[in-house]
């Protein structure tokens, strides 16, 4: 939430008056129509096009927004790529994709993650790649640091009902992350009974409608896998992660989803809660990150 997608306007404004051909490819499917969407509105007058899944029928545009895997498409076509999430599935450790990414930018890569992994860092102290580092927010404040609870599966399914019971009342919605797809189907199963919630994982189908739902406030939750832990900005939202103490969740996942919060300029501030039977090394790890982080500002 520090602003990465809109600190490369100005690049592309810049590459796009001198003639050039800019491309921005990210990970995911449903992260590429958002992109589109915000950057139609910060350049109304260009033909901003969505490459992805379901979107190939029209592949050439003034800004190309793609997946990774549609970069195919491309060979020796970009004089600025932007590449989001690197670190990411499926991009990461992908040397197919790798190759395609580097075949279609005949110029220069600009690379946004808010998790490096030790690759990448590597080869910024080879002087490979030249980093900059953004800790704050553009609206100045901290990040959310989240609050770690410890208690038993059984116990954390009670908290859980319990905070999005308050949360609804405050008229605030939730994203509930849990570790597995079973799970969240399961989740949704029961609660949907009594609730106003919706399920988001790899296996939903009409992905744009149920999010397009939750921006409408159709539903106070929505029960997602980490599917949702990048690139998606949802307005005044908090964020709980049950079974946080799960091996899936690693700390640059615990990262991404305690990043949801808090990112609109409206509603700056937020909650972030870790559900765990143990506090794992990932876990502490994501808190001492985010404390630093916030120790920079």
């Amino acid at each position: 939430g520090a602003g990465k997608t809109e600190l490369t306007m100005e690049a592309i404004q810049w590459y796009l008056c001198q003639g050039k051909k800019v491309g921005f490819a990210i990970s995911r499917r449903q992260v590429v129509l958002e992109i589109q969407e915000r950057m139609q509105q910060a350049f109304p007058m260009l033909q901003v096009i969505a490459v992805c899944e379901g979107f190939t029928d029209i592949t050439d545009g003034d800004l190309i927004i793609c997946t990774m895997h549609q970069l195919y498409r491309y060979h020796g076509w970009f004089d600025l790529l932007i590449m989001d999430e690197v670190d990411a599935f499926p991009y990461r450790d992908n040397a197919l994709l790798e190759a395609i990414a580097m075949h279609a930018c005949i110029g220069q890569k600009l690379m946004l993650t808010a998790t490096p992994d030790e690759d990448m860092l590597e080869r910024v102290e080879r002087q490979e790649v030249c980093m900059v580092e953004l800790f704050q927010r553009p609206h100045g404040y901290p990040l959310i640091e989240p609050q770690v609870y410890q208690m038993p599966k059984a116990a954390q399914i009670v908290w859980m009902l319990y905070f999005l019971r308050k949360q609804k009342h405050d008229g605030i919605q939730t994203l509930v992350f849990v570790p597995t797809i079973h799970m969240a189907n399961t989740l949704y199963r029961f609660l949907r009974l009594t609730h106003r919630c919706a399920v988001f994982t790899s296996k939903t189908k009409e992905k744009e409608k149920v999010i397009d739902e939750f921006h409408e406030k159709r539903y106070d939750f929505l029960i997602t896998t980490t599917i949702l832990e990048r690139g998606i900005t949802i307005r005044g939202i908090y964020v709980m992660i049950l079974c946080a103490d799960h091996p899936i969740f690693q700390e640059a996942s615990l990262i991404q989803m305690i990043g949801r919060v808090g990112r609109n300029i409206e509603m700056p501030k937020g909650k972030g809660v870790f559900l765990c039977s143990h506090k794992t090394t990932s876990i502490k790890r994501c808190s001492i990150a985010i404390h630093k982080m916030n120790q920079t500002l």
